[in-house]
């Protein structure tokens, strides 16, 4: 599935037919590139970033925005696909965002904490989001994620659990401190359609205000909290973040 601008009269896009739909046919496609180490970079217009602190990885991105990550020995990974913003607009200018995914777990082993699902960060205010609807680890992430918990709210038909962080540390102005959103669902699922926006909507009726867009991309992540580098996977995404 290609990153698209999609016309506002198709609004039958957000249906569940084509949630199944795209999940029994969702696959890599188009042109690829594969990274080995650190690398920030975009392929047909799509950006994205392959990080680690250590390890044996890679991971290949697809001109669609899929992309398909294997991890070894790292003690936090990263990969994610997406949409790059220029940080002028915010989300009611950029319009209706929506993310069909569908994920593919190989040989999980010793990760403690992990985030898989959409992520991003906004600008005035400076802010680090994410919406968890899937994890690499024995557990949902829990309260651990944020310092103010929020409670948990029905968000496009699901229950999330929404919390807020205050952090000092890098970000994508240099190390300072801002705040993190976290909508976390409540079952993990494999495919299915996230309803961008209807988390950026319920974190500003509860005071989490967003600024301008900079990112929102489809992100695999995965840590250990212990002394030893011993995670390991493979996580295969395809994925189709649309407008409406």
């Amino acid at each position: 599935m290609k990153f698209v601008k999609v016309a506002s009269v198709v609004l039958s896009l957000a249906s569940t037919t084509l949630a199944q739909s795209f999940c029994s046919s969702a696959r890599h496609s188009g042109t690829s590139v594969r990274e080995t180490s650190n690398k920030v970079g975009s392929i047909g217009g799509i950006g994205y970033e392959l990080w680690a602190d250590s390890g044996n990885n890679s991971a290949t991105f697809y001109s669609d925005g899929s992309f398909s990550c294997s991890f070894q020995n790292a003690k936090d990974y990263l990969c994610r696909s997406g949409l790059s913003f220029d940080s002028t607009k915010t989300h009611s200018q950029i319009g209706h965002l929506y993310a069909d995914f569908k994920l593919v777990k190989q040989n999980i082993s010793n990760v403690d904490y992990s985030f898989v699902g959409i992520y991003g960060w906004s600008r005035s205010p400076l802010v680090e989001f994410y919406v968890v609807d899937n994890w690499l680890s024995p557990y949902r992430p829990g309260d651990w994620v944020g310092n103010v918990k929020k409670g948990d709210y029905t968000i496009d038909g699901a229950v999330y659990t929404v919390y807020q962080n205050t952090r000092t540390g890098p970000s994508i102005d240099g190390n300072t401190t801002f705040k993190q959103y976290f909508s976390v669902r409540k079952n993990a699922r494999d495919c299915g359609t996230i309803d961008i926006t209807a988390h950026f909507q319920q974190w500003e009726k509860l005071g989490m205000t967003l600024g301008k867009l900079h990112e929102a991309k489809v992100l695999g992540e995965a840590g250990s909290n212990g002394s030893g580098y011993s995670n390991n996977g493979i996580i295969n995404v395809t994925e189709c973040i649309r407008f409406l």
